[in-house]
């Protein structure tokens, strides 16, 4: 038996519903977040009540439900949570409750997209050019080494928040002075290391590719799933085709057996020109993995195994050529 909490649960109600259908009724899924009418309640088996993640108070309530409810493994859905849990990863461990959660070296170079581009970059993955520094970023716009139209964002951060596309130096200064003065005053501010918390970033435009790259819990790299996004909707994936993974299958694997993150990594790969750059790393499940699960691609039981240490029966398959596309539905949220 496992009982398993989702954190920051808000919509994903899909994955509540994967997670109930393969413990079939062998454990229950428990879903907190800060909002009572967080669709994705409706769906759980039980479900509590948070303080915001930023709140001190956020993990001692996070520690009461999984006594509470007898947790055996804590699932988070929200980028910004990792960090914070992973400061505390020895008082869940003393509590008995396993973090579905990547090491600390995996989680900051997710989390921070100019160490993501460094990582790439030792790594031999292709991938924007990335200045956090504008002096230097107009030097290279000097030298004919970056052409506009680049792309300016917070260094830290998830969505579109802070996200600007510009088209010349003038655009590229404001843009750049407009980024930092927001950041200094919104929820990223406490992750800022140091004066250079903008990412100046070369523009790419292409058919992306979402990935669902997946370790066991030994960190162990057991398979990547491929789809081509079709369309997006408010940040995430709407609608995807799944594709042979084949041209991402050496990216994937150096990217699993480098940072070695447990479960799924969600990552993204823009194609121009025939070349493929990576975006961004998420290691969590992201919104592109119901394409993955419907193909076939069950991250979910291969999660769960991996959790009774049954690794050798994991195995990540899918089909391809499957069109997925999501839509509204409507819950009882209270």
């Amino acid at each position: 038996m496992k009982n398993i909490l989702f954190t920051c649960v808000g919509r994903r109600k899909y994955l509540v519903d994967y997670f109930k259908d393969e413990l079939a009724n062998n454990g229950k899924v428990v879903g907190v977040d800060m909002s009572p009418t967080a669709p994705a309640l409706a769906g759980c088996d039980k479900w509590h009540l948070v303080p915001s993640v930023y709140d001190t108070s956020y993990i001692e309530r996070l520690l009461e439900v999984c006594k509470l409810e007898g947790i055996d493994a804590l699932i988070s859905l929200n980028d910004m949570e990792l960090p914070i849990l992973a400061k505390h990863r020895s008082l869940f461990e003393s509590a008995g409750v396993t973090l579905v959660l990547a090491n600390d070296n995996a989680i900051d170079i997710c989390s921070d997209k100019y160490k993501t581009y460094l990582f790439c970059k030792e790594n031999n993955i292709p991938v924007p050019a990335s200045f956090v520094n504008l002096s230097s970023a107009l030097a290279s716009i000097n030298a004919k080494s970056l052409d506009f139209p680049l792309i300016v964002k917070p260094r830290w951060g998830s969505a579109s928040f802070g996200l600007y596309v510009v088209e010349n130096e003038e655009e590229l200064v404001e843009a750049y002075n407009t980024c930092k003065k927001a950041l200094s005053n919104s929820y990223l501010a406490q992750f800022k290391e140091s004066n250079d918390d903008v990412l100046i970033q070369e523009y790419i435009k292409g058919k992306e590719y979402g990935l669902d790259i997946f370790n066991d819990m030994n960190g162990q790299y057991r398979g990547v799933v491929c789809k081509e996004k079709l369309s997006m909707r408010a940040g995430e994936t709407d609608k995807a085709v799944t594709v042979d993974a084949s041209r991402f299958s050496g990216f994937a694997t150096t990217i699993g057996e480098s940072l070695k993150h447990v479960g799924n990594m969600d990552c993204d790969f823009l194609e121009k020109d025939g070349q493929l750059y990576l975006l961004e790393l998420n290691p969590r499940f992201g919104g592109g993995y119901p394409f993955s699960h419907e193909a076939g691609a069950n991250l979910v039981k291969a999660l769960l195994l991996s959790l009774m240490n049954r690794n050798d029966e994991i195995v990540v398959n899918y089909d391809i050529n499957k069109t997925f596309a999501k839509c509204d539905t409507i819950v009882a949220a209270r």
